[in-house]
């Protein structure tokens, strides 16, 4: 009996044993998503789910804290796949370990679907949209690979031949671009934040695509603008973007009939960078505190007017760009002359880049900068007009400076002058008195 007894109890504790070790095991994801009705919503519990899923019926998956999407090491396969419309997916963490920067951890080749509050860690492309439209990607933290180079990472957020898609109040940080739209149509990019990357955000032949009130900080380059039509850049954050000699705030390549306002862009290589672009609409933007302030080259018919340029190294420089209008501009170094209170100088702002041209020559003379020598050596050889920026009617204040500022500097000024006249005039009495 004894015998009997111990072997059934060493079966019941070895059975005990292998259920505690397979439900600790993670879960089949495609396996709940293949259980889950057409229609029907998916919620999570806390957990590991192995990835490499497909969707193709629409459905909702839902999440929380403490479930967590992985890879499935065993194939190349994108960790979630979502191959029809109508889905939404939120509040899941997705963690990629796969050293493939070329495999998606999330791809969309559908349309009309949902992303929101998802948090992912990728070595790979975070997102990628092919052919995938009126999508919409909303609140991703995303981080990629730190450890190795720009090239060996991928894009965060990829779209592909996609059109119509929202992407916004996204977190991104070292990958290779932060946000990368190629070859699509009318997307809207806003409110979203890049760090830590090659490019912020990068947009290739693309039309009518809208990037508003994003930041890009401590990246290659802040925002990256080729061979587009109707592009609108409006109110983004470019700064700290100086980790390449080639960094730059906010780069115009190949643009045409673009509208480019209320950018700031500062302590950035070169603050704006336009080239071989024509009929856009530049104005309203501060470019302060870079190297170059403004740099054109074979640039024509763009309207650049009501931007403020302060405290840059060299304010701009003009190559085979004669052909733009530039007047109407704040510079801070300009010494202009107001005769009829109109608030334009009557004065000609012109930037010769003869200390650019000669510093990029000869770098040491960088500490020459703005010396009585230097500046009769920018007199004596100066560079041909045609590498000129002139501004024929510079303003006389900054226009970005807003009135409400202004006037509560003054009252400052005012209510502190008030108060020294009260103290000296206390003083003065003081002293008589005693006298």
């Amino acid at each position: 009996m004894k015998k009997v007894l111990s072997i059934f109890v060493t079966f019941l504790l070895l059975s005990f044993g292998q259920m505690v070790s397979a439900s600790d095991q993670p879960k089949s994801l495609q396996t709940l998503i293949d259980e889950t009705e057409w229609g029907g919503i998916l919620k999570l519990s806390p957990g590991q789910y192995v990835g490499g899923a497909t969707i193709t019926k629409p459905l909702k998956i839902v999440g929380g804290e403490g479930v967590e999407i992985i890879a499935n090491n065993s194939d190349l396969k994108p960790v979630l796949t979502i191959a029809t419309d109508d889905v939404i997916i939120e509040h899941l963490s997705i963690i990629d370990e796969r050293e493939q920067p070329t495999i998606e951890t999330v791809l969309l080749n559908s349309d009309h679907n949902e992303l929101k509050h998802l948090d992912i860690e990728t070595k790979g492309i975070g997102i990628q949209l092919i052919e995938a439209h009126h999508n919409t990607l909303d609140n991703i933290t995303m981080k990629g690979n730190e450890r190795v180079s720009f090239g060996q990472r991928g894009n965060g957020i990829d779209l592909r031949d996609s059109d119509h898609n929202t992407i916004t109040s996204s977190t991104i940080a070292y990958v290779q671009d932060g946000v990368y739209v190629e070859s699509s149509k009318e997307n809207n990019i806003s409110n979203n934040e890049v760090t830590h990357s090659r490019y912020g955000y990068h947009l290739m032949f693309t039309e009518r695509t809208k990037v508003k009130s994003n930041r890009s900080f401590h990246n290659v380059s802040g925002i990256m603008v080729m061979g587009t039509e109707g592009t609108i850049v409006e109110g983004n954050y470019l700064q700290y973007n100086q980790k390449s000699v080639q960094s730059l705030g906010l780069l115009l390549f190949d643009v045409h009939n673009g509208v480019f306002t209320d950018n700031m862009m500062a302590d950035n290589r070169i603050g704006l960078y336009v080239e071989n672009s024509k009929g856009n609409e530049i104005h309203t933007n501060e470019s302060k505190r870079n190297y170059v302030g403004i740099q054109l080259k074979k640039a024509e018919d763009n309207h650049i007017f009501n931007n403020a340029l302060t405290a840059n190294v060299v304010q701009g420089q003009a190559e085979e760009s004669s052909a733009n209008d530039t007047n109407g501009n704040y510079w801070d170094d300009h010494l202009g002359l107001d005769t009829d209170g109109d608030g334009v100088s009557n004065l000609t702002y012109t930037v010769d880049p003869f200390y650019l041209r000669l510093t990029e020559a000869y770098p040491p003379y960088q500490i020459f900068f703005q010396s009585p020598g230097m500046n009769f050596l920018e007199q004596l050889f100066h560079t041909p007009t045609d590498q000129w920026v002139i501004d024929e009617s510079p303003l006389m204040k900054d226009p970005l400076v807003t009135e409400t500022v202004e006037r509560g500097s003054s009252t400052y000024v005012l209510l502190f002058s008030t108060f020294l006249l009260i103290v000296s005039s206390t003083i003065i009495y003081m002293g008589v008195s005693k006298q």
